[in-house]
């Protein structure tokens, strides 16, 4: 490789391969500093997906918000369809062929196969590997969640050893563990002595394997699903389209106070600000750690996701604060900076 970007960098090369450092011990590599850059690689957004559909269209309208009222109900169904199938590309292409997901069965079991046959790659520790082997087993039903190491799935292993096995498959990227940070201003600083979120790798992985594929389907709206926990972890998935860097990790907002249940679903940095995302329905009064947060906060703009169409809405805390809220549906989230960008001038 370093001879085509010395003497044929005219030549665009792509090159696919494994997560190497989970592998190899990278300080006995020559490695070029200075001459690589780092891209992440996500499941399909909503756009993708809609292009991958067959839905260019659409997709136009939403990468250029320019969805009326009069067809919010066709785009929200097609990301009803993209929850159900998620973003993993052999899996959107083979619905797209006839829009069936029982079709996309195979593509499921054959990639927690591969990862499954692939998880002795990221530790010479046998424990380690059987450890690893239940996770992927069991933790589908922790989606959304915040867990706890501590006998995590009922498995009796310590929490130091659950907490390995978990960093590894994140270094892997399968999922993310999302901790929080009690920060209403930038920087947020994560707090690693809390719980965290458990973020998985794709929500159509989610749905197939935590047995939920029919609940999702006959759902007339995705928040209603798993108590919202679907709702939530496709927001997960799209924020993440929103930057390529390796760098990026998803936080959600947890007050720092003995005895507060107070939780924001997540935080998106956006220029100086911190600007909460909670992903709910209902009326306003319903959201109160979005009121807590948005008292303490040093700006005045909240963002809810939801399954109606775009709006706003002056909202007060109990405390008289006022404050604008961003009612988004969740088509948009993959196009929020866009949309932040219009009412954030």
């Amino acid at each position: 490789m370093r001879y085509f970007y010395e003497e044929a960098n005219h030549i665009h090369v792509i090159v696919a391969g494994s997560l190497l450092e989970t592998v190899m011990d990278v300080r006995k590599i020559s490695f070029p500093v200075g001459r690589v850059q780092y891209m992440a690689i996500r499941p399909c957004s909503f756009l993708e997906f809609l292009d991958g559909i067959g839905e260019p269209f659409d997709a136009g309208l939403v990468k250029n918000i320019q969805v009326e009222s009069v067809i919010h109900n066709r785009v929200i169904q097609h990301f009803h369809d993209y929850v159900l199938v998620g973003g993993m590309p052999a899996a959107v292409s083979v619905y797209a062929e006839n829009r069936d997901i029982l079709a996309v069965k195979d593509v499921y079991e054959s990639l927690l196969a591969a990862y499954r046959d692939d998880v002795e790659k990221y530790t010479a520790s046998e424990t380690l590997v059987k450890v690893i082997r239940n996770i992927l087993n069991v933790a589908w039903y922790s989606a959304a969640e915040t867990i706890s190491f501590e006998k995590f799935g009922g498995l009796p292993v310590k929490s130091r050893e659950m907490s390995l096995a978990f960093q590894t498959i994140q270094t892997a990227t399968l999922l993310e563990l999302v901790y929080p940070t009690s920060s209403v201003r930038m920087p947020l600083m994560q707090n690693f002595r809390r719980q965290p979120k458990l973020i998985w790798l794709d929500t159509g992985l989610v749905n197939f394997f935590s047995g939920i594929q029919r609940e999702v389907f006959s759902a007339k709206d995705i928040q209603d699903v798993w108590r919202g926990r679907i709702a939530e972890h496709i927001v997960a998935q799209e924020l993440l389209t929103l930057d390529d860097s390796v760098l990026l990790k998803r936080q959600y907002w947890r007050r720092d106070k003995t005895g507060s249940e107070a939780k924001v679903d997540f935080l998106y940095k956006y220029n100086s600000m911190a600007i909460p995302v909670e992903v709910k329905s209902g009326h306003n009064s319903k959201l109160k750690s979005l009121h807590l947060f948005m008292e303490e906060a040093p700006h005045a703009f909240a963002v809810r996701v939801w399954s109606n169409p775009l709006s706003l809405d002056k909202v007060k805390t109990p405390d008289g604060k006022e404050f604008t809220l961003l009612n988004l549906p969740f088509y948009y989230v993959g196009v929020m900076d866009k949309v932040l960008n219009r009412f954030l001038k």
